[in-house]
């Protein structure tokens, strides 16, 4: 196997991959939305318009207003409920001449909310009722992954301080949530569309992929109201993140399915997609066990599986820097962020711990600076090698994005840094509980070959993830983070989520474990504005589920978004 190879990305052949125009759910909802569409009449103006409440049974807060207009014009729409106890949500839609299914989402569960529709003719309000939300694992004891459970840990003391936008979770394989700043649920999916890598593309509408959606093999495009547009069949898994870049196209994490490798080994979840997503094709594939090295011991740890495969590199999230045409990707089980040419897909820069790298990928890798651009460390001093670790480096890290920078040369990204060992060596790892996670902001010269971090927000000690975790900087210059993975037993101790894996198996445990996500936003100094907790809402032990109970509750994706795009 030749390392840091220039061959040309190609497209791999496709098998079954494209997208379905007959699926089941695809055909169902487009009858639904033709039939709905059909009931509306010259005689259903504002005044007599119809309300659809959760018209495809996927998304319980959420309806259409079935209008006739006789303008094209830009309405608004308010959402509160009865009370007036929650935060109004104000947003417009177009209409046109003739029927329109005016979507409306931003509901409240449970209540009797006032749905205000503003236009150039009248100002029309309705009543509309709603369920309460779905059990949490606490409600249901023997229900599994159930509705997350929220909880208002600090409130805002001013809302106008926080950047606009709901804050928009996905937790896996349980639900899509958006909540407001008061922690109320204003939009959620139910548990048959996918939650995992949520992504809000260009049109205003969602794609996802997850496991229990044929395991990663069918990736949904959906909008607010829960209709499902496109169904595309996928290959090979798109397993972790998706990014659009702005010509449209669709970066993705993927693999050679297990097995199914051209050259017979069993690496998996060690390479990066870019998919048409007008055809659902793919138009490169990139194949990074020719770009690092393979046989580098992975840490976070990660031994053979059973069935022989390999997870050495687990790309996590991926894009394409355009101004220097330079695919960014992040590798959790190197603990590198690295870079390669799209056109060649040949190295061009590894941000990682210095230890370990063979010889040929020692010009790759770059060297911490202070903002003169000094060097921050003596790599020759096996106390300055710790140090970095400890304070420094990126250890098994989710969610690098780009910070936008024209400059030529330059690459400026934020991380979420999940912190796991801080160290190659088990002696000198830190422990779970006295560890904790990080958002991290860096600049990448590509001429000097330096990275100088920016800044940097700590989670503290209810916030170490072990896995998952993602971050967002907002217009404003806040920072909104989810600490996906933040996991304790029922004494209130850290842990982490596979042990031996993730973390040195300290076997301090309980025998139990609860996730409770931190959902912060942050001023551009760190200072937290709001705090909401995610969580299962119960301990989960080993009889419950030997495998999966340390993966209590998790979340992939974390966004602030207006509610339609």
């Amino acid at each position: 196997m030749t390392l840091h190879a220039t061959a040309l990305p190609l497209p791999r052949p496709p098998v079954n991959q494209g997208i379905d125009i007959t699926d089941p759910i695809v055909t169902e909802h487009n009858k639904t939305y033709s039939s709905l569409f059909s009931q509306i009449t010259p005689d259903n103006n504002q005044s007599n318009a119809l309300i659809f409440l959760n018209p495809y049974e996927t998304a319980p807060l959420s309806l259409y207003i079935g209008v006739w207009s006789n303008v094209a014009e830009s309405v608004q729409i308010t959402v509160i409920d009865q009370n007036e106890t929650a935060p109004l949500i104000v947003f417009k839609q177009p209409v046109l001449p003739g029927a329109n299914l005016i979507p409306v989402a931003g509901l409240l569960a449970d209540k009797t909310n006032l749905v205000t529709m503003i236009s150039s003719v009248a100002t029309t309000t309705w009543n509309v009722v709603t369920s309460p939300l779905p059990h949490t694992d606490a409600q249901e004891p023997d229900g599994h992954n159930l509705f997350p459970e929220i909880t208002l840990l600090k409130p805002t003391s001013d809302p106008t301080r926080l950047a606009d936008g709901l804050y928009f979770i996905s937790c896996f394989d349980r639900n899509n949530i958006a909540l407001d700043y008061q922690g109320n649920v204003r939009w959620f999916t139910t548990k048959n569309m996918p939650s995992n890598n949520l992504l809000r593309i260009a049109n205003g509408n969602f794609l996802s992929s997850a496991i229990a959606q044929d395991n990663y093999l069918k990736m949904y495009e959906f909008d607010m109201i829960g209709r499902v547009h496109t169904m595309y069949v996928l290959d090979n898994a798109l397993h972790h993140s998706l990014y659009q870049q702005t010509d449209g196209a669709l970066v993705g994490a993927s693999e050679y399915a297990p097995g199914s490798r051209p050259d017979g080994e069993r690496s998996i979840e060690d390479g990066v997609s870019i998919i048409d997503l007008t055809t659902g094709l793919e138009t490169r594939y990139y194949d990074m066990a020719y770009v690092l090295d393979p046989t580098r011991p992975t840490r976070p740890s990660n031994p053979p599986s059973a069935d022989g495969s390999v997870d050495w590199l687990h790309v996590n999230q991926c894009y394409i820097n355009e101004t220097n045409n330079i695919l960014v990707t992040s590798g959790r089980n190197q603990s590198a962020i690295f870079g390669v040419d799209v056109e060649t897909s040949a190295l061009r820069f590894i941000m990682s711990t210095h230890e370990a790298w063979g010889e040929s990928y020692q010009p790759f890798l770059l060297t911490p600076v202070d903002s003169a651009g000094a060097p921050l460390y003596d790599f020759s001093r096996p106390e300055e090698v710790q140090k970095a670790n400890q304070e420094f480096w990126n250890w098994g890290q989710h969610n690098v994005l780009e910070i936008p920078n024209a400059t030529p040369g330059i690459i400026d990204i934020s991380i979420f840094n999940n912190g796991n060992y801080l160290s190659r060596e088990d002696a000198q790892s830190t422990a779970p509980w006295n560890n904790q996670s990080r958002v991290g902001n860096y600049r990448i010269d590509l001429t000097r070959m330096t990275v100088q971090k920016l800044a940097e927000f700590f989670s503290g000690p209810d916030g170490y993830s072990s896995l998952c975790g993602a971050k967002q900087i907002m217009p404003n210059g806040n920072v909104v983070v989810c600490f996906g993975g933040a996991t304790f037993d029922g004494t209130g101790l850290t842990l982490t989520c596979d042990p031996g894996y993730s973390d040195v198996d300290y076997q301090a445990w309980d025998g139990t474990a609860e996730g409770k996500m931190p959902l912060r936003e942050l001023n551009a100094q760190g200072e937290v504005l709001l705090d909401i907790t995610v969580g299962s809402g119960l301990a989960r032990s080993r009889n419950d589920d030997p495998s999966m109970y340390r993966y209590n509750i998790t979340c992939f994706r974390a966004y602030k978004l207006p509610l339609f795009g």
